[in-house]
């Protein structure tokens, strides 16, 4: 979960609700729309990935890469495609009852789809991050002296 619990994806989860529970409702205008969508983009992936790591023994790589095309076609087919909009919301809903959150709203807009920008961006830092945490590979005898991938 190294990917995840670090700094900047916590700190896009934090601008996220600042900006959906304050900035706004205060504000309401296109920066406020955008902010949420960019935030999301960015630790999506990376939370995707933690959570796969939970249920599914794949390589860290492997699993950062599947959490990001996941995170992908989430955000796309709930910026374009209604009835995938609905199902997300009721998905949301049921999740976040019990955590006590209960006013879920998707807006679409197809000018969102600019947030996808921070996709590679969270695969970078993900791979940056899991890179670090990975325990330092050491030669064998059997690999020829070469380090063996852990990736």
């Amino acid at each position: 979960m190294t990917e995840f619990f670090a700094p900047l994806p916590l700190a896009a989860v934090a601008l996220m609700v600042v900006n959906d529970r304050v900035l706004k409702p205060l504000f309401h205008n296109g920066v406020t729309g955008k902010l949420s969508d960019v935030a999301i983009c960015f630790f999506l992936p990376l939370f995707t990935s933690a959570l796969l790591g939970l249920a599914w023994q794949a390589r860290p790589g492997a699993r950062l890469v599947v959490g990001t095309g996941l995170s992908a076609f989430v955000f796309v087919a709930q910026e374009i495609w209604p009835g995938f909009q609905s199902v997300l919301l009721a998905c949301l809903r049921s999740v976040g009852r019990p955590l006590g959150l209960r006013h879920f709203a998707l807006v679409s807009d197809t000018s969102d789809l600019w947030a996808l920008l921070m996709l590679p961006l969270a695969l970078a830092y993900g791979w940056k991050r899991l890179k670090a945490a990975s325990p330092a590979p050491t030669a064998t005898s059997s690999s020829g002296g070469r380090r063996p991938n852990s990736w």
